[in-house]
Parts: C-alpha cells; sequence; structure tokens
C-alpha cells in the first residue's frame, strides 16, 4: 500500500488471488448438486466459503416453501449434505473430516415473497 493508502497493482494482485484460492472448486460443487437434485425439487444453491471463519456457508433453495419440510422428513436434505460433502472433497477442500459446513434450506417462494426474488438480499 502506498503512503497515500491507495493499494498498489501488487496489492490488487494478491488480492484477486486470495479470492480466487477461497473460491476454488465452488461453482463445480454448486453445479453438481443441482444437476444431481434439480429434478428433485432444488432450485438454486449457493456455496461460499468465509477464511474468516474457516466455514463453508451452503444454502439450498427448494421452489416452494412446502418442500422444505417435506425434504427434511423424506430424507433428501440430509442425501443434499451428504451430496455436497462428497463434492467438496472431490474439487479438493479437504476430507469430510476437516470441513467445517453450516446449512440452510429455504425456497425459492420465500425469497420472492419476502425479498422480492433477490438472493443478495436473501444472503446479507
Amino acid at each position: 500500500m502506498s503512503k497515500n493508502n491507495i493499494p498498489s497493482e501488487e496489492d490488487f494482485a494478491r488480492a484477486k488471488a486470495a479470492i480466487k484460492k477461497n473460491d476454488r472448486g465452488l461453482s463445480e460443487v454448486r453445479e453438481l448438486i443441482l444437476n444431481q437434485f434439480g429434478s428433485r425439487g432444488v432450485h438454486e444453491l449457493f456455496v461460499l466459503f468465509s477464511p474468516t471463519t474457516n466455514c463453508f456457508g451452503v444454502y439450498v433453495f427448494y421452489r416452494l416453501i412446502a418442500q422444505i419440510e417435506k425434504g427434511k422428513q423424506s430424507g433428501l436434505a440430509e442425501e443434499i449434505v451428504t451430496a455436497v460433502f462428497q463434492a467438496l472433497e472431490k474439487v479438493g477442500r479437504g476430507p469430510r473430516s476437516s470441513l467445517n459446513v453450516v446449512f440452510e434450506f429455504d425456497s425459492h417462494e420465500n425469497v420472492e415473497n419476502a425479498y422480492g426474488g433477490n438472493y443478495y438480499d436473501r444472503l446479507r
């Protein structure tokens, strides 16, 4: 950083490399899960990593609010959890025993009703 607190090109390059490292494989995990469970009601999925807490946040969105409870009861939610861990291992994020993952299950219907369809607002 310069004496005027202006980031240098090197500072930007380091930040970009750190972001790339943190996001490594997460888009592949998203794609794998959506391909595997899209026909079973999973509408959207986000996988985020926090280097501060060394934790992954996985946000699973069914199409309808009613599918959240139905997914728990039918075992679908647990299948998704298992598949996410397998996908994270597959993309090289570590063995399941070393991964700290927090899951949230919600619905597109709820995002539409409560956040005007804005997933960014929902995830904040």
